[in-house]
């Protein structure tokens, strides 16, 4: 055997492998006489048919099985042996040509591009400033967020007369050009809506102030604010059905209803915060508020500390990578998600995802960052508890029923290393919060969500 290297550049290189018929031939005669053991051939007993029978049923599938395994084992050892830090994974080279067709020949010529990952040192120290911000929470906040609770926790009741924010249900009817009901169109369908959601200020006006039976013909599309996912979905249509839609409709109010504002009582306070733990009076329950949304904004502008981090990791290291090599790896390996076609538009985002990968193995590798069991069993309790609460759950399951969960999810290898990763992640942007240079910064909610807005506007995010 005989193994060389043809480099392209620092990023790109090709492990040829050249085989011999001694690297081969005594693991494909080990797996001809397993063969011979097991073949069922018409006119012998099981086991029973000569070499050479076997020899010319199975003989090509196995040599072409092993001198695969065998280029394998050899070009996996070169890279282990030679410490290659390679991304993705070898792939057929496009530069050197194979020799693998084992028609009447010994010899083979395996050949396999590489792509590696680029040398680079870390750039981040003291001298980078960030900010943490201390967000003030105002009365003003705290009365939007009552006021919207209450809203919440109120009940609805019937109207005779609609508001701007009351609901109006209707159904919605189709018509045609002479204004009745159009043959084969959307008939009588049931919908919902808010006149205070309408765009369109003539249309807003005439669904306020409406009553049970009121007829109106109104354009569909100012109805819905041009909303093609919306419109298809209250119609019951197909989303590319809409732009066959004619525009006149027409809407009959079937009910009116509006949502009172909960009175502030201990009836009130027992729903919100539940019955054992619930505030004495107004006073307490407006402290809680305020409490609540601190802490709310605490761990918001931690987030968005860690979100500049991300900034400054990628920012701070322009890596180059072997771009080409890559494409190439995701078409070939991805090939539900990536084709030749969209593989330049959608390559940006895992390009960047792959540079912040390397700059974070990088700093896990100087500050010694190693996940253990505890990190991983706590980073799944955290996603668990963070997944309940996206679903929208209020009563998080008791600590038996999660831990049976994350016991079983952690026998599955893949969920362990996507847990692992978390913890590398986390703990190598706390590291990076002890190597800059952080000063905090007091700013009221407004002012938060001002600058927050204008970073996602620069950085199109």
């Amino acid at each position: 055997m005989n193994i060389s290297v043809d480099k392209l550049d620092e990023l790109n290189t090709t492990i040829i492998i050249d085989l011999e018929k001694q690297d081969y031939q005594e693991k494909v005669e080990k797996e001809l006489k397993k063969a011979q053991k097991n073949a069922s051939v018409k006119g012998f007993r099981p086991g029973k048919a000569p070499l050479g029978m076997v020899q010319k049923l199975y003989g090509r599938a196995i040599l072409a099985e092993e001198i695969q395994q065998a280029a394998s084992e050899a070009l996996n050892n070169y890279i282990t042996e030679n410490k290659l830090d390679i991304l993705g994974y070898p792939i057929s080279s496009e530069r050197v040509a194979s020799d693998i067709d084992i028609e009447g020949k010994e010899s083979f010529k395996f050949a396999f591009d590489l792509g590696l990952a680029p040398s680079f040192d870390l750039n981040i120290s003291a001298k980078d400033s960030l900010t943490l911000f201390e967000v003030t929470v105002s009365d003003k906040e705290v009365d939007e967020d009552i006021e919207y609770a209450r809203k919440r926790y109120g009940k609805m009741e019937d109207v005779e007369t609609s508001e701007l924010e009351d609901i109006i249900y209707c159904t919605l009817t189709e018509l045609n050009d002479d204004g009745g009901p159009l043959d084969g169109g959307v008939g009588a369908k049931p919908a919902s809506l808010v006149a205070g959601m309408i765009e369109d200020e003539a249309l807003k006006s005439t669904l306020t102030g409406v009553q049970k039976g009121n007829t109106f013909s109104v354009n569909i599309f100012q109805l819905f604010n041009n909303n093609d996912t919306v419109i298809s979905s209250t119609l019951g249509i197909p989303k590319e059905g809409v732009k066959d839609l004619n525009m006149n409709f027409e809407l009959v109010v079937t009910e009116l209803k509006r949502r009172t504002v909960a009175e502030l009582n201990e009836e009130y306070y027992k729903e919100v915060f539940g019955p054992e733990d619930f505030p004495a009076n107004e006073a307490e329950y407006r402290e809680r508020i305020k409490a609540n949304l601190e802490n709310y904004y605490k761990n918001e502008a931690e987030l968005w500390l860690d979100h500049e981090i991300g900034h400054i990791i990628l920012e701070k290291h322009s890596l180059q990578l072997p771009d080409n090599f890559l494409k190439r790896w995701l078409v070939s390996t991805k090939p539900e998600t990536y084709t030749a076609e969209n593989i330049d538009e959608k390559y940006a985002q895992e390009s960047s995802a792959l540079q912040r990968r390397l700059v974070i193995d990088k700093i896990a590798e100087q500050a010694a960052i190693e996940p253990t069991e505890a990190d991983i069993r706590e980073e799944a309790r955290v996603y668990y508890l963070g997944l309940y609460r996206q679903y929208g759950l209020t009563m998080m399951p008791d600590d038996n029923f999660l831990d049976n969960t994350i016991n079983q999810r952690l026998g599955e290898r893949e969920f362990v290393q996507q847990m692992a990763d978390r913890v590398i992640y986390r703990k190598a942007y706390d590291h990076v919060k002890t190597m800059v240079n952080i000063k905090t910064q007091k700013v009221s909610v407004e002012e938060y969500f001002k600058h927050v807005n204008s970073h996602k506007h620069e950085h199109a995010e």
